[in-house]
């Protein structure tokens, strides 16, 4: 690694010098010096410094490149329901990006890059949701308080989050998801970042974006992961389903006129999704 191989990827990436210096820790003077070829013979240490920062920013660059991507297409196919995993895996292929190049997206990486409360990573795959319809926003507002007053009015001690809250359901930076509604019972698995582990009770609501996601992937990581109890509010069926744990293979299924039981509580909430949804 020299000098002139280092000033390329700086110019590549559009950074100044005083931006690396920044990144490296380092005196601007220092870097200056080696970009411009004053300091001849650089010590290996600083050099590998700017490289690891160089190499890090060209990895966000590139997912950025990635995001900008499956946004155009989800856009230019607003009728298509995208297999975004797979979609990533093809991009990556054309691309040539192994995982040394791209590598497996994290939570840190999406705070880096300008965090977008539609992005979710499963697995380390980013997941790019759409913006809710005012029907679906009105219906988590109005299911949130309902949940909520429940709670205050028998001085429980559960928390309810309907402002897509992080939720590290993996306890780890690969996967990162923003229920619509979550009620967490637990305050030690709460901290700055987020929820870090099973809420009590997760609720999705689906959009057309959505749907699979929700009935597949999502639903083996909540159950798996330790959720208690999660519900799928389909708008567009107007079907409510239901999973519980401790039956990984069994569903309900209720109509939006249902007083669906919460599980949570042993029945003493019941809920229909009408009231609600208007």
């Amino acid at each position: 690694m020299d000098a002139k191989e280092l000033k390329l990827r700086k110019k590549a990436l559009g950074l100044t010098t005083a931006q690396i210096a920044l990144m490296c820790e380092l005196p601007v003077g220092t870097v200056s010096k080696i970009f411009t070829g004053e300091t001849r013979n650089p010590s290996y240490l600083t050099i590998d410094k700017i490289d690891r920062v160089l190499a890090h920013e060209e990895m966000l660059a590139r997912v950025r490149a990635y995001v900008d991507a499956i946004l155009a297409y989800i856009k230019d196919h607003p009728d298509e329901d995208v297999d975004q995993i797979q979609f990533e895996k093809n991009y990556r292929r054309e691309h040539g990006l192994d995982n040394a190049h791209m590598g497996k997206v994290t939570a840190q990486m999406l705070d880096e890059i300008g965090e977008d409360r539609r992005i979710e990573l499963i697995d380390g795959h980013l997941i790019i949701n759409e913006y809710p319809n005012m029907r679906h926003q009105m219906l988590v507002q109005n299911l949130g308080r309902k949940i909520d007053d429940y709670i205050r009015s028998n001085d429980g001690k559960c928390r309810m989050f309907s402002v897509g809250v992080n939720v590290f359901i993996d306890e780890d930076d690969y996967t990162l998801v923003g229920p619509d509604i979550v009620v967490l019972c637990d305050d030690s698995r709460m901290n700055e970042m987020g929820i870090v582990g099973p809420p009590d009770w997760v609720i999705e609501v689906t959009s057309p974006s959505t749907r699979g996601r929700d009935y597949g992937k999502k639903m083996h990581k909540y159950m798996d992961g330790g959720v208690r109890e999660y519900w799928i509010i389909d708008l567009e069926k107007e079907k409510v389903t239901t999973y519980i744990e401790g039956e990984p293979m069994m569903a309900y299924v209720y109509s939006f006129e249902d007083e669906i039981p919460v599980y949570i509580y042993c029945g003493e909430l019941k809920i229909r999704v009408n009231e609600v949804d208007e």
